[in-house]
């Protein structure tokens, strides 16, 4: 009984290396890469605003009745 406890223990300890085992190289994770995702989405959601703004002024400058 004692035998299998400690290979539980063992388990679950190393469930948690190989988490970190795997980043080989930078930017494969950890804070680095969640740093890089949290850019890559500020900046998707910048150029999605700036993109819609200049849809919407083309759009509104064709459509807009001719006085």
């Amino acid at each position: 009984m004692a035998d299998s406890s400690a290979k539980k223990s063992h388990r679950h300890h190393r469930s948690q290396d190989e988490k970190e085992r795997y980043y080989l190289l930078p930017g494969q994770g950890g804070s680095g890469y969640r740093r890089k995702q949290r850019f890559i989405l500020k900046t998707a959601i910048v150029v999605g605003v700036v993109v819609s703004v200049i849809f919407a002024v083309i759009m509104f400058l064709l459509y807009r009745p001719i006085r």
